[in-house]
């Protein structure tokens, strides 16, 4: 499995409220920018949204290396380990959403591991699982932080959604965390692609986007 979360941005990040106030989310219906500005559970909301099971389709696991800024983002030391994941969400056979997880291997839970990854090997028994569901069967709650929105064309999901490459497409990034310094039950850095079927520009907002 190859990675497929590369992307050029478009739209600078914005924070939360910045986003909320700007004409990036001009055109959106009010349930649309629920999803984009969610705190909650994506998992949960999209089977919501579709009425469907959520599934994911899992495209890369591995390891990596943090970056100076993964690293900044994370709280962690640049050069960390860190378990990556690459997934599409998908609900009633439609792709939804392209996702990213990166979690420095001294921020997970060592159960919490081998439910995703597995001994190592990028395998776990619930890898195929959205990392939502497997948090819920075990009980985990989280919170999310600096969460940023943006405006990113990456040819690679687009092409994966049937779609143009030059498509402009709303992501957004934060980290989702449980625990604290004295010992984290997770803390990871997500990033999302969107499917312009959950949220597309407006001709407005893309025009300079």
């Amino acid at each position: 499995m190859a990675k497929g979360y590369s992307y050029s941005l478009l739209r600078e990040w914005l924070g939360a409220e910045e986003a909320r106030n700007s004409h990036l989310i001009e055109g959106l219906l009010p349930h649309q920018k629920l999803l984009l500005f969610s705190e909650g559970s994506m998992t949960v909301e999209l089977e919501l949204l579709t009425r469907a099971r959520v599934e994911a389709e899992v495209r890369f696991t591995g390891e990596t290396l943090l970056t100076p800024e993964e690293a900044s983002c994370l709280g962690a030391a640049p050069g960390a380990r860190a378990a990556e994941r690459e997934v599409w969400l998908k609900a009633g056979g439609r792709k939804l959403i392209y996702a990213r997880t990166l979690i420095p291997l001294d921020m997970i839970d060592p159960g919490l591991y081998e439910a995703l990854y597995g001994s190592g090997k990028g395998a776990g028994k619930n890898c195929s699982e959205p990392l939502g569901r497997v948090l819920a069967e075990k009980g985990i709650l989280f919170g999310k932080e600096r969460l940023e929105i943006g405006v990113v064309k990456s040819p690679s999901v687009s092409l994966g959604l049937g779609a143009p490459a030059e498509t402009p497409l709303f992501a957004r990034r934060y980290v989702l965390f449980n625990g604290s310094a004295e010992r984290w039950i997770i803390k990871a850095a997500v990033a999302e692609i969107f499917s312009p079927e959950l949220a597309a520009l407006s001709v407005r907002s893309s025009a300079w986007a």
